[in-house]
């Protein structure tokens, strides 16, 4: 028994460090916010937008894109249309896009699109600033004068505030939304208002040109999100986080859809982990800046349904062990204290999120997901090949 509590007192200080840096985040997304003063509408903007058989949702994102409060004449829309076999490129043409068609043999996968994308747009465009959305996002009317207000305010690289469009629909989009909520509003809020660098998320994405010139596009991973936020931390560039730049996305509502999306989410985050924690803790060292030692913990940090399985599993496995056994209270009281802060965390970010009840509804089905999305991330981990796609 004495092993066994060993184990469990370890295991349980383990969780209560992760939970404890989850919640100093969450914290720090209650304080003030920077405020960033209006400036008059001047920043040149190209929209990019890539698009791979995207002709069911491409009208209504570039009609979204249009109807901004910003000057016509200051932004323009550019689908990045790869490899599609339907009408994507054609409706987008029709809408008075302009349209850049990719069909030469290359790896798949959105961040090699971007790359792609950016050594033709830069050499031939004078724009100031260039913004990455989905085929399947629709932005507010306020974007372009919020990213317009960063970036005359010397930010070089923002992220927008993300939203699921239609949380309400399916299961996976309702916990998608409880999944963006914990994300956005409490560990790259946190992140923000502690002046550290939020995280990218793919779609609402803004850089400056000075970027794009100086790094292009330098992501090789599934997640070019993910990647480029670390490889930006280690130049010393900050990732500012637009609250009020909002945009909604339309997620899968198919398990088919969903297994694709977060295995691509999960996995790719494990190949960016690989590649530059250890670089992140080296220069979080060497440069004393604990800005790089959190982006070394966001990428140890496993998805958050992988985490929560694991506290929930790990209290149900040794309490009862612990209780039956009449083992020290202080070992208990750690499990006790990890289950509920977890759950406390979780409402939380549906709450800061103001989460519409069929959010909570689908609550009750959190757990079937959770060992689903856990299976398939193990099942996939096995596996020597992976196909690259989008």
């Amino acid at each position: 028994m004495i092993i066994i509590e060993t184990i469990a007192a370890i295991t349980g200080l383990v969780f209560l460090l992760a939970l404890f840096y989850l919640f100093v985040l969450a914290v720090a997304s209650l304080l003030p916010e920077r405020r960033i003063r209006h400036h008059a509408p001047g920043t040149i903007f190209c929209i990019v937008i890539p698009a791979h058989n995207e002709e069911s949702c491409i009208a209504d994102t570039i009609n979204a894109a249009r109807s901004v409060e910003y000057p016509g004449s200051l932004f323009d829309i550019v689908v990045v249309a790869d490899k599609c076999d339907d009408n994507t490129a054609g409706i987008a043409k029709k809408m008075g896009a302009r349209v850049l068609e990719r069909h030469e043999p290359g790896p798949a996968g959105k961040g090699f699109v971007l790359k792609w994308a950016f050594e033709r747009l830069l050499p031939t465009c004078s724009h100031d600033a260039f913004i990455v959305i989905d085929a399947d996002t629709w932005v507010d009317r306020s974007f372009l004068d919020v990213m317009n207000d960063c970036i005359c305010s010397g930010e070089k690289a923002i992220q927008a505030y993300s939203q699921v469009r239609h949380p309400e629909n399916s299961v996976f989009e309702s916990l998608s939304f409880l999944g963006f909520a914990l994300n956005r509003n409490l560990r790259y809020r946190g992140r923000s208002r502690l002046g550290w660098s939020a995280n990218l998320m793919g779609t609402g994405m803004c850089f400056s040109r000075e970027i794009l010139e100086r790094f292009g596009w330098p992501t090789t991973t599934l997640v070019e999100d993910v990647e480029f936020t670390m490889f930006l931390r280690l130049h010393g560039i900050r990732v500012c986080f637009a609250d009020k730049a909002r945009i909604s996305v339309e997620l899968h509502n198919s398990i088919r859809g969903t297994e694709r999306q977060r295995l691509r989410w999960d996995l790719g985050k494990l190949e960016v982990r690989n590649r530059y924690v250890p670089l992140l803790l080296k220069a979080s060292f060497t440069r004393g800046e604990l800005a790089c030692l959190d982006s070394a913990l966001e990428l140890l940090f496993p998805p958050f349904p992988v985490f929560f399985l694991m506290v929930l599993g790990g209290g149900a496995l040794f309490l009862p062990v612990l209780w039956v056994s009449g083992s020290t209270g202080v070992v208990c009281l750690i499990w006790f204290f990890n289950i509920s802060a977890i759950i406390v965390y979780t409402f939380a970010g549906l709450f800061s999120a103001r989460a519409p009840i069929g959010v909570y509804r689908a609550l009750l089905f959190a757990p079937f997901i959770m060992l689903w999305r856990a299976w398939i991330l193990l099942r996939e981990s096995f596996k020597k090949q992976r196909r690259r796609s989008w």
